[in-house]
């Protein structure tokens, strides 16, 4: 089912020989020039094999696109024919070109034959028909904010009719919404006086109903898993998920039994439908599939048709131990108060499709204290899962707040390569340290410009602390009671109108100067108790600039949670880029003196969410794709020089028996063989036996 109900995402605008596709919601226009100025008229957003949000036809001879990401075509059905790399001939037939950029385009032509120049030349793409023929445009909005707010009062039953409209940011809900770009971000909630719904939004029809009982804490539990599925939330005596199959699934009454157990159906629902796509829009051959398929009731890609009622009933044969190996770890998982003032942060989390926990008082009797808390596979708080009402914080615990998710739509990403860094720091001695651990051996990619100011007086500091343009602010000078000491007084955070995107405090036990910090503007604070040694804030700058989350940045840079690090926003969040990549991290230990045993994973962030997939193009990999998330696999023992070759791709770093080596450092054959010698003769507790790299 294709939701295209809601209007104003996309429009169409003819300038002379140019059609102009603008996303209302990116503010961004994508180009398509003529051969001649034409004349729209509205076109069916069903005529297309993917989902649009609108779309508009006309009489062309030939498209060519100025600018682009990339650029490929499929049969008018849907299936993949090529990407245009290189220039083509493709003959008669019906075609779809889907072009991505600043918005999605798809370019709709039947009965023709087509000619094209590739991609290769970075130059436009042009697509040339052999005759003039009617062409359909249609485009959908990468829509990566929300689109309007709901408003809803301090009332459960209000509360779950603002959710059952979360979904509609959807575009469809066959499997292929497992797919990160197929799912919106939700619209946003907000507390008032009455139940408020804006008329672009409606909610999806699904056939299937999530029962809650009449009180936030259940609302909150089961929001994410009615975000994905699409489901109207209806109040009720017990919670249970009913289908218009008039099956109905009894969920458990017990509060962590019950939030347990919505868990468990998202991880498997969520897998399975990333089985059942993959002979969809994007085929793939997937590891996973290899692992897990033989084991099914069902053959996946047959599902992809079913109704969501139909399909749940086939998932529901599946035991979830069968899935849960090889499915994704969550980047973000939530501890939410169950008052009503943690409402506001439910579409943010099931952007991310966050399982939500609920714990607590549901009003502070701190006022400072926090109300929502997350943690994630990275930074895990010992003790299981944290309580709003810790006092202290337990370390590896972060601190949610909308304002850190509104601060991150709000701001403009900054690609890699221009992150700008400054440190605040009380002396000479400490001054100099930094300034060696950002620049030798050389300044880590990713990383612009950067500066080190020794013991700066308070106007320095206020000036830094409320500059948006920076984009890591380190600050080593002491802090209490929400003010920064400079050499000649204080800075009250609270004074202060913005913020660095990250903030870095060191040498506190709280998070109040944090979340001072992302209350300002920013969208992440990082507290550690403890300084960072040089080689750990080397590392940890190193990370963050090349668009490592927070939290994975903090435990790769060897800043440990028993370290009492703490962060301020999404444990997923990142600076350094905003693109839907994902980073390979590759743990390396010797196994003799001449291979090397490698553990690799990929690591997901608020950008490059759940659903995505990643493929490793090296000697001694797999063939298979593989879902993009947080679960290790064992791979191939590779030589040095293999180990090497590997090194050199993008989005990659190495943990060589369990020290972090950032991207573009310098490595050799040699020192590679020296680490090797050195692991195998301290025994070190991270050289594990299995090769398989556990302990961190």
């Amino acid at each position: 089912m294709i939701d295209g109900a809601a209007g104003g995402r996309v429009g169409f605008e003819v300038d002379g020989e140019t059609l102009r596709v603008s996303d209302a919601l990116e503010q961004a226009d994508l180009r398509l020039v003529l051969d001649r100025e034409p004349e729209t008229s509205p076109a069916l957003p069903e005529l297309f094999p993917l989902p649009v949000d609108d779309a508009v036809s006309f009489e062309a001879g030939s498209v060519s696109v100025p600018a682009y990401s990339s650029v490929s075509v499929r049969t008018d059905d849907g299936d993949f024919v090529a990407r245009l790399d290189e220039p083509m001939e493709l003959p008669r037939g019906s075609y779809c070109v889907e072009i991505a950029g600043t918005t999605k385009v798809l370019v709709r032509a039947a009965d023709v034959a087509i000619s094209t120049t590739g991609m290769a030349d970075s130059g436009p793409v042009d697509v040339e028909f052999d005759r003039p023929t009617t062409v359909s445009v249609g485009a959908r909005s990468l829509h990566t904010r929300p689109e309007a707010t709901i408003t809803v009062p301090d009332d459960p039953a209000a509360l779950a009719e603002a959710v059952s409209v979360l979904g509609s940011s959807i575009k469809e809900f066959s499997p292929e919404r497992s797919w990160p770009t197929l799912r919106g971000y939700p619209p946003r909630i907000e507390r008032g006086d009455e139940l408020r719904i804006p008329s672009p939004l409606t909610r999806p029809d699904t056939g299937v109903e999530v029962v809650v009982r009449p009180e936030h804490a259940d609302v909150y539990r089961l929001s994410t898993l009615s975000y994905y599925l699409g489901a109207r939330m209806v109040v009720g005596d017990a919670p249970a998920i009913r289908l218009d199959t008039g099956y109905v699934e009894p969920l458990p009454t017990e509060g962590v039994a019950l939030e347990e157990r919505a868990e468990e159906l998202l991880r498997t629902w969520f897998f399975l439908d990333t089985l059942a796509r993959t002979e969809g829009y994007v085929p793939s051959d997937r590891y996973e599939y290899e692992q897990v398929g033989p084991k099914l009731p069902f053959y996946p890609p047959n599902l992809a048709d079913l109704s969501m009622s139909e399909r749940l009933m086939e998932y529901l044969e599946v035991d979830p131990a069968t899935v849960a190996p090889y499915a994704p770890g969550w980047p973000t998982e939530a501890v939410l108060r169950p008052g009503h003032a943690s409402a506001e942060l439910l579409p943010h989390l099931a952007h991310v499709l966050a399982p939500i926990r609920v714990r607590g008082e549901p009003e502070a009797a701190d006022p400072k204290a926090p109300t929502a808390l997350a943690t994630s596979p990275w930074l895990a708080p010992e003790g299981g899962v944290p309580n709003p009402d810790d006092d202290p914080l337990p370390a590896g615990a972060s601190v949610l707040t909308p304002a850190g998710y509104e601060n991150r739509l709000r701001r403009e990403a900054t690609a890699r390569g221009e992150v700008r860094v400054v440190a605040l720091v009380d002396s000479s001695e400490r001054a100099a340290e930094v300034r060696r651990a950002i620049s030798e051996p050389a300044v880590p990619e990713g990383v612009g410009e950067w500066e080190v100011l020794d013991r700066p007086d308070a106007e320095a500091v206020a000036a830094t602390l409320s500059d948006p343009a920076v984009d890591v602010a380190y600050c080593g000078l002491p802090v209490a009671d929400g003010d920064v000491l400079a050499s000649d007084g204080a800075v009250a955070l609270a004074d202060l109108d913005d913020a660095p995107a990250l903030t870095i405090f060191e040498g506190n036990d709280t998070v109040r100067e944090g979340v001072e910090a992302v209350e300002n503007g920013g969208f992440g604070s990082i507290i550690a108790v403890e300084p960072p040694t040089p080689d750990k804030l080397r590392n940890l700058l190193g990370l963050l600039a090349a668009g490592i989350p927070f939290a994975a940045a903090v435990r790769y840079s060897s800043i440990r949670p028993g370290e009492h690090a703490r962060i301020v926003g999404d444990p997923a969040s990142n600076i350094g880029s905003d693109q839907a990549y994902q980073t390979i991290q590759l743990s390396v230990e010797a196994v003799d003196g001449e291979r090397f045993q490698t553990v690799r994973s990929s690591i997901l962030t608020t950008s490059a969410r759940l659903g995505g997939e990643v493929f490793v193009t090296a000697d001694g990999y797999s063939d298979y794709t593989e879902l993009a998330g947080l679960a290790e696999r064992e791979t191939s023992r590779l030589t040095a020089a293999e180990l090497l070759d590997l090194y050199t791709e993008p989005d990659l770093f190495l943990r060589i028996g369990g020290q972090t080596v950032l991207s573009g450092e310098e490595l050799t054959e040699t020192e590679l063989a020296e680490r090797a010698r050195k692991l195998l003769s301290e025994g070190s507790d991270e050289n594990l036996r299995s090769g398989k790299i556990s302990k961190e």
